[in-house]
């Protein structure tokens, strides 16, 4: 929901997706259970709908990417698909595009331009097969991005997977439903045990947010609106359109 409204305000989109699943933003939504929940947010279903952007499916993780050409693309969304990579392989694109954005030396600016998503980042954790590589870039990306307009989301299973420096710089956190463990003792420890309570009882599509400028600081509930995009992702035969085409187009830039 989150990268649908930075797409519909006219901000970039840059997604390292490792399920293929982020696939489906190119496509409306038809998924039934969704629709029904479009009443509750006066939403009609012909507002459903895909998003314009790109998939580049990346297979050697040392090949170089461009990165600077995807940052200023407006409304647009480019998907890396690493669904072919290994935890290992994938750090070494993480922290090879986070490094090429530091030397590109974006111009500055106050507002956000585009914003760079990565998904099951739990996966460039060690214990799950990365080298930490990503996670230090991830670091540096969170200190310094927003002086060039370059919003980072993170996303994982669980939260307490964030780390050291990492975690001191995240602006806005959401926490969906969970009964991990690890996650329910930090909200216990930092907000307390009604919220707690709330943590575990959240419907789906609900989570507790906070953001040091909001609300004095303190956790709130939000419900988020049903989904424009499909939820499926992309068949595997269209996907490998997606990179027929993409590599004709790249041999004819």
């Amino acid at each position: 929901g989150i990268i649908e409204e930075a797409l519909v305000h006219k901000r970039g989109v840059i997604i390292f997706d490792p399920t293929a699943q982020w696939t489906g933003m190119l496509r409306k939504c038809e998924d039934s259970a969704m629709f029904k929940r479009y009443k509750y947010f006066d939403m009609k279903k012909s507002e459903a709908k895909g998003f314009n952007g790109i998939i580049k499916t990346i297979n050697d993780p040392y090949e170089l990417v461009n990165i600077k050409k995807y940052l200023n693309r407006p409304g647009e969304i480019t998907i890396f698909n690493v669904s072919h990579l290994t935890p290992k392989q994938i750090d070494v694109v993480v922290a090879s595009t986070i490094q090429q954005i530091f030397k590109a030396n974006p111009s500055e600016s106050s507002k956000l331009k585009t914003l760079l998503v990565y998904d099951e980042v739990h996966r460039l954790l060690p214990k799950f097969g990365g080298s930490g590589e990503g996670f230090v870039q991830l670091e540096r990306g969170a200190r310094e991005f927003r002086k060039w307009g370059i919003g980072l989301v993170l996303i994982s299973q669980v939260l307490s997977d964030f780390v050291g420096e990492v975690k001191a710089n995240i602006g806005t956190e959401i926490q969906m439903g969970t009964r991990y463990e690890g996650d329910l003792e930090r909200v216990k420890m930092k907000y307390g045990e009604d919220v707690l309570k709330s943590v575990v009882k959240e419907p789906i599509g609900t989570g507790m947010m906070v953001n040091a400028a909001y609300n004095s600081g303190r956790p709130y509930f939000v419900a988020f609106r049903p989904l424009l995009h499909n939820t499926k992702r992309l068949s595997n035969d269209e996907l490998k359109k997606y990179e027929k085409y993409f590599e004709e187009v790249e041999d004819i830039e």
